[in-house]
């Protein structure tokens, strides 16, 4: 049985944390504009927006409050972040205020940064080097059932509702009272000091970090250029989500088909993390070798997705704006309204689709984490890492909606950009396209030079030196 000071118990509760808040938000978000109807796509985009922004600058910074204040204190403070977040989007159904929708954003923004950065640092930092996929995998495993029983909430409340537009008040109400149980969970977390492995080993390197020394140690990760080689794979891997979420599962599905189609894309990940997850961890090939078949087999997997991806864009997108109340507006009529129910057969290939953006996700989301860890066994870094890398993911979520709502994309704002889009939406899709397979090339050095079959840090390195300088002095002394 499992102690609750073993590594492996603190990433399950970890991975139930991030189950109950992240995993319902990503429920909410999977169905497209966070349970809003089509028609307030632009609402979706502009808290996306706000909360990219805040995101990436909070993330940048958490690894030094990681460092300095411990991970309890920042999942705890930001898992109650997720409960306000939803709350706002309730309200709006009510009230229609983007205002507090935004506020609500910026706050969102702040706490995930911080809950994110303490969740990278204990995924990444807390396994043994031949079980971090291992880790990845019971991790993203737990936490994307958070997603699969998320939309079973509004699913089983809206089934019987076809016509529905977005997320009910029964729905939004339940994801609340997730998350804030899902935070208060935090407090079964140890200290970084009290969590031992079973070699007997700490988790971490006991260090006391000023906050200027600990802000030097972040700004240093843009002269890392093994950092610097995987912007284009972080950059990308939130790009998507926008694509995915918006222009594909929300434009062209009555609401309970976005619902099953956002829980099956839960679910594939979490089938996916496990098996990449074993083949990344296969204790028969060297750790280089595994890098460099796994990022083989991602760009195999994503060709085959973004293909077919592709062929389905081709038959949808804005195409003929219509005039509502004076403004030009995307009309419905240029997608598709599927429903499993009532267009079963239409839905089967769309909904196959669907589910391999889920797997192509994980894989691309769990290499980048496996590929940190692999050049890390130091949990202070590995917060710094994954710092780093949602700061640098939340930019490509900042932009993202900007080419969606543009000309050439799939939800061109209301006015010039919908009388005149342009394309059918083929421009968004080729962009993040182009951002995907940027970002598995990019990688290439990474995965081909830098992982090691053991990870030397650098203070290992200064300890050897001194320790040989010591051996070879006693040596000496023997010999005289």
């Amino acid at each position: 049985m499992l102690k609750l000071s073993d590594p492996l118990a603190q990433v399950i509760v970890l991975g139930f944390i991030c189950f109950c808040c992240p995993g319902m938000f990503n429920a909410l978000q999977g169905t497209g504009t966070y349970g809003l109807s089509a028609k307030d796509s632009d609402v979706g985009n502009r808290a996306g927006i706000a909360l990219s922004c805040v995101f990436a600058f909070s993330s940048l910074f958490a690894g030094a409050l990681f460092n300095i204040l411990g991970h309890r204190v920042l999942l705890i403070l930001g898992g109650l972040t997720y409960v306000v977040y939803v709350g706002s989007f309730l309200a709006y159904n009510y009230i229609q205020s983007i205002v507090f929708v935004v506020i609500a954003s910026c706050l969102l923004g702040i706490g995930a940064g911080w809950l994110w950065c303490a969740q990278g640092a204990v995924m990444m930092g807390y396994p043994q080097e031949g079980e971090k996929g291992k880790y990845f995998a019971i991790f993203w495993a737990i936490f994307n059932c958070g997603g699969v029983l998320g939309n079973i909430i509004p699913l089983g409340i809206q089934w019987n509702d076809a016509t529905a537009g977005g997320a009910s008040t029964s729905s939004y109400i339940g994801y609340m009272v997730v998350m804030t149980v899902g935070a208060l969970i935090s407090v079964l977390l140890l200290p970084t000091s009290k969590v031992v492995r079973k070699d007997g080993s700490h988790v971490v390197k006991i260090k006391y970090s000023s906050p200027i020394s600990e802000l030097k140690s972040v700004m240093a990760l843009f002269r890392d250029w093994r950092m610097l080689s995987l912007i284009p794979m972080f950059f990308t891997s939130n790009w998507i989500y926008t694509y995915q979420f918006t222009a594909v599962n929300a434009f062209n599905f009555s609401a309970r088909s976005r619902n099953m189609n956002s829980m099956f894309y839960w679910f594939a990940q979490i089938v996916a993390s496990v098996c990449y997850g074993a083949f990344l961890d296969r204790a028969q090939w060297s750790r280089p070798t595994r890098a460099r078949y796994g990022l083989i087999l991602l760009a195999v997997v994503l060709a085959g997705t973004w293909i077919g991806g592709i062929i389905f864009q081709t038959t949808f997108g804005p195409e003929h704006p219509i005039l509502v109340d004076g403004e030009w507006v995307k009309n419905p009529a240029d997608f598709h309204s599927i429903d499993l129910v009532e267009n079963t057969r239409e839905y089967i290939g769309p909904f196959f689709l669907y589910f391999f953006y889920g797997v192509s996700d994980a894989m691309y989301q769990g290499y980048s984490y496996w590929l940190m860890g692999a050049l890390t066994n130091d949990t202070n870094q590995a917060a710094r890492f994954a710092g780093f890398y949602k700061f640098i993911q939340n930019l490509g979520g900042v932009l993202a909606p900007v080419v969606q709502t543009s000309r050439i994309g799939n939800g061109p704002s209301n006015g010039a950009n919908a009388l005149n889009a342009h394309g059918r939406g083929i421009g968004e899709i080729i962009i993040a396209v182009v951002l995907v397979f940027l970002g598995v090339i990019c990688a290439i050095p990474v995965a081909f030079k830098a992982v090691k079959e053991h990870t030397v840090e650098e203070g290992d390195d200064v300890v050897a030196e001194v320790t040989s300088e010591k051996e070879e002095a006693a040596f000496e002394d023997v010999k005289a």
